[in-house]
């Protein structure tokens, strides 16, 4: 696992460097007459404020529109097509915060998650993140309207190629982690999975992508 924290502070040219390794999982390292393929396959986790001044409260942002868009153009468009889920977090509420709701024991989500994995292994002999594009009909059907859903999000230029198999492949995760994965994937969950793939754009006060 590799978490990059505040990744817009990442010069461009470094992140796109990313891009290979994590599409092939190998690092390809070319010097004077010596070439060398050193393995790579890593989980990708990155954070960052959604402008450069990382003021998030309400009222506190000290950064214009000309600001939050040059910062949000720091990652582009083929790197953002690589992370297969792409959540914002929103400030919690005064009354939430006071509260503090503790949430999901962190336990219970351990084994839920475990659960998932291991019937990714049972079904495929890989966890759902490395199954190949031609294996997806197999292990990871989808109905036709779910079919017809991601269509549609091609059509309008919402959805690449590539993401159109990463949506397939969280699609089947989100079938494991609900406990009992149908045999063919419907367009609900093949909905929820394109609600965590949100474009990255200006940012909206008190959210945090």
């Amino acid at each position: 696992m590799l978490f990059l924290d505040e990744l817009g502070e990442f010069a461009p040219s470094v992140l796109d460097g990313l891009r290979q390794p994590l599409e092939d999982g190998v690092i390809r390292v070319a010097r004077a007459n010596i070439r060398a393929t050193l393995p790579a396959r890593f989980l990708l986790i990155g954070a960052t404020n959604p402008c450069p001044c990382g003021e998030a409260a309400p009222g506190a942002c000290a950064c214009g529109a000309t600001a939050k868009a040059k910062y949000v153009r720091r990652f582009s468009g083929p790197l953002l097509d690589r992370f297969d889920l792409r959540v914002p977090v929103h400030m919690p509420g005064v009354d939430a915060l006071v509260a503090g709701d503790r949430g999901e024991p962190t336990a219970l989500v351990a084994r839920r998650v475990a659960a998932a994995r291991r019937r990714s292994l049972d079904r495929a002999g890989v966890l759902n993140g490395a199954l190949a594009p031609d294996d997806l009909d197999r292990h990871a059907p989808i109905d036709h309207d779910a079919r017809a859903l991601l269509r549609a999000e091609i059509e309008r230029g919402r959805l690449t190629g590539r993401g159109y198999h990463r949506i397939r492949r969280v699609a089947r995760t989100i079938a494991d982690l609900r406990g009992e994965p149908p045999d063919v994937i419907g367009a609900e969950i093949v909905e929820e999975a394109l609600q965590f793939r949100v474009r990255l754009r200006s940012p909206v006060p008190g959210r945090v992508a």
